[in-house]
């Protein structure tokens, strides 16, 4: 099992750039966030609400940096030629 989890991630880090790995913190730490909220509720409601805006806060920085780096790679990137690669012997 730990061996397939390490696989798992392994073949996520190899496929995804840095844009998107940041992209899927952002999204894991607020949804977690929205859990750890929804639990601390259970014990005290202020405290539950404060957390709910840490993480709903996280999520309109998710939507900012994708719809910022959507129209950065659309309108800037996508200009400049692609960079090659230079294999390492």
């Amino acid at each position: 099992m730990i061996q397939a989890v390490k696989d798992l991630l392994s073949q996520w880090n190899a496929d995804h750039d840095e844009r998107i790995k940041l992209q899927h913190a952002y999204l894991v730490i607020s949804v977690l966030g929205i859990v750890v909220a929804g639990l601390v509720g259970l014990l005290n409601y202020d405290a539950s609400r404060a957390l709910l805006r840490i993480c709903f806060a996280g999520l309109g920085i998710f939507v900012i940096n994708g719809i910022g780096w959507a129209l950065l790679s659309g309108l800037v990137l996508s200009r400049f030629p692609a960079r090659r690669t230079v294999a390492k012997k």
